[in-house]
């Protein structure tokens, strides 16, 4: 959320990379991104985003191929 100041704050007991708290996320992206297209070039960030779903969703039994997936 924002405080008074207009500062986006983390927001408490929430991963950062949650939907819960997407302007946590946004306002961290755009520090070092200007604009979407800075982030999809960006290869890196990108093959860091591919694990984060290979193994994080796709491997949790919860929400990927264990959970109906393919």
């Amino acid at each position: 959320g924002r405080g008074d100041t207009g500062v986006a704050v983390p927001c408490p007991h929430v991963s950062p990379v949650s939907p819960r708290c997407p302007s946590y996320v946004e306002g961290i992206v755009a520090l070092f991104y200007a604009e979407d297209g800075d982030v999809a070039e960006d290869e890196e960030l990108q093959d860091w985003v591919g694990e984060i779903f290979t193994y994080g969703v796709l491997g949790n039994e919860k929400s990927g191929r264990g959970h109906g997936g393919a």
